[in-house]
């Protein structure tokens, strides 16, 4: 490698949004075993924190003009590796919460396969589609929501935490649904080309 490619890659490996990423994936140990230990308001500042730097890391790579391929993969990467240790957590609360935490993941490791083959037909990786928006979203509130109860001594129901989880279940479950579609029909393309 070349002294120009290396200055380049540690240039786009420590642009300020990566370095946010990097804090966001870090933290999720200390705000998961601060949950697990009963530690609901330490978690809950971290867990604002890491939510916080997501927020920022994109708006400073746009603004700044700093948008890397590293930052391009680790964002999604780092959003999933949140939500399955935010599920991960509310276990112990809510031990439904394991079927959210088991879809997430095979709905997780099935997209990054159908992108590795995406990639080695030729194909491009394209952003997330508005249902994974909506998905995402849903499972984000949901989780807050769950997350923020204990903190605050307030008691969720059995009926509404339940509805609320099986809900996540079934939007998961229809967007991994939507997602294998929509790779096939883009594997399908980029092969024939």
């Amino acid at each position: 490698m070349s002294e120009k490619e290396n200055t380049n890659l540690r240039k786009e490996i420590f642009t300020l949004p990566n370095i946010l990423v990097y804090i966001r994936i870090l933290l999720i140990p200390f705000y998961t075993v601060f949950y697990a230990q009963g530690h609901y308001g330490v978690s809950l500042i971290l867990l604002a924190i890491a939510f916080f730097t997501d927020f920022l890391d994109g708006k400073i790579a746009r603004m700044f003009n700093c948008v890397t391929d590293l930052g391009k993969t680790l964002d999604p990467i780092a959003d999933k590796l949140c939500q399955f240790s935010i599920a991960l957590c509310l276990m112990f609360e809510y031990p439904l919460m394991i079927s959210v935490a088991i879809i997430l993941f095979i709905k997780e490791i099935s997209m990054g396969i159908m992108g590795l083959v995406l990639l080695d037909k030729g194909g491009k990786i394209f952003g997330a589609k508005w249902y994974g928006k909506v998905s995402t979203a849903f499972l984000d509130v949901t989780m807050v929501l769950l997350l923020v109860a204990p903190v605050f001594n307030v008691t969720i129901s059995q009926t509404v935490s339940h509805t609320l989880i099986i809900a996540c279940d079934v939007i998961l479950v229809i967007v991994s649904v939507l997602y294998t579609r929509f790779f096939s029909v883009k594997i399908k393309e980029a092969s024939k080309e």
